[in-house]
């Protein structure tokens, strides 16, 4: 059953066959107390998900998120996006960014479970990691808003929900997005895909930045891996769900990557099977975006991929969505819900066969 189509239930009706001509009347008789003795069929029920309310009522929030909330409400007018239904979402918030905005993110299943001895599969989405990247912010909100009617009964797949966790963060980096001309840095100038304390950074991150890029101010890692407000959001969020994948949303690369164990690989935590997994998961959503492109990118000192996908051995996929034009928000969410469902839905402890990846396109980021 899909979070995306709905399912048919067929109910079976029980009949008697008619008298064949070729058949005797006396096989065909029934004494009265056979009859009275035979089960009779009862109809198969159908037991239906009853729909709950939909944006019915605003939801407690602390004044902050409200406030917060407001701001999005305008933004998404002024980009003309409908409503985020900001405030009839149940939202977690521990920590704000330099600027005083609060960093939230929404879930989606049970937390309890998550810490039990055979916890869920656990799916993370992060969106707006780079303010000025402003269609993966609405995608992410899309995502939210296709959970709710999910969980509302509205749409039909909540038992495939049952078993998994979902948590969305869908503003990493609120202070960069809310400016006038939204940037890819945060209120302090630092790149967040940079910061990340992977075991390279002292290393390499300033060298590269001051060298390869020639100090361009949009990737400036920081002073320090870990110094961002938004960084330690990511790092905690991580720690907190232990997520059996990563899916981060990024404008306008058009590809689809991948970050994580290699692909020869065979284990993951010693346990499960995990990389045979990733490479279907991978090669599935591609498909499902109609063959969108994959391309192998390589690490950066302080990025996710590096910290959770090289290093954590957590598979993150990045989609690279084709443009951070406003107007075409719609398009990207008819052509890539199908990828995410599929992601979602995708258990990672779950064997498989190796899948077979496409050919890839190197791709020089020097």
């Amino acid at each position: 059953m899909s979070l995306l189509y709905g399912c048919s239930s067929i109910t079976d009706f029980m009949t008697l066959d008619k008298d064949d001509s070729n058949t005797s009347a006396q096989s065909k008789k029934i004494s009265t107390t056979e009859a009275k003795e035979a089960p009779v069929a009862e109809p198969v029920k159908v037991q239906k998900v009853v729909k709950k309310p939909l944006w019915d009522k605003k939801l407690p929030q602390n004044q902050v998120v409200s406030n917060y909330c407001k701001k999005i409400e305008k933004k998404f007018r002024h980009w003309g996006w409908g409503y985020s239904r900001c405030m009839n979402i149940k939202w977690n918030n521990v920590r704000k960014s330099h600027l005083g905005d609060p960093l939230i993110w929404t879930v989606y299943g049970s937390e309890e479970l998550q810490k039990s001895s055979n916890p869920k599969d656990m799916t993370l989405i992060l969106c707006g990691v780079h303010g000025d990247e402003i269609t993966p912010i609405k995608f992410c909100f899309d995502i939210i808003h296709h959970l709710e009617k999910v969980v509302n009964g509205h749409l039909p797949g909540h038992e495939e929900l049952e078993d998994k966790l979902v948590v969305v963060a869908p503003i990493v980096t609120p202070d960069s997005f809310f400016k006038r001309r939204p940037t890819r840095t945060n209120a302090r100038g630092v790149d967040v895909n940079r910061n990340f304390p992977t075991k390279d950074w002292n290393r390499d991150a300033l060298r590269l930045w001051k060298t390869r890029y020639r100090s361009d101010k949009r990737r400036y890692p920081g002073e320090r891996p870990l110094s961002e407000q938004e960084t330690i959001f990511q790092v905690n969020l991580i720690k907190r769900y232990n997520p059996s994948k990563i899916i981060t949303v990024h404008a306008p690369l058009s590809i689809l990557d991948y970050d994580g164990p290699e692909f020869h690989s065979h284990n993951h935590d010693g346990a499960q099977i995990v990389v045979p997994n990733a490479q279907e998961l991978l090669i599935q959503m591609s498909k499902m975006a109609n063959g969108y492109k994959i391309k192998n990118y390589p690490f950066f000192p302080g990025s996710l991929g590096n910290y959770a996908g090289n290093e954590r051995n957590i598979p993150t996929y990045t989609l690279e969505l084709p443009t951070s034009d406003n107007r075409k928000h719609k398009k990207y969410w008819a052509t890539f819900k199908d990828a995410i469902h599929s992601a979602i839905l995708h258990d990672m402890k779950k064997e498989v066969e190796v899948a077979t990846l496409p050919d890839e396109d190197d791709v020089s980021t020097n």
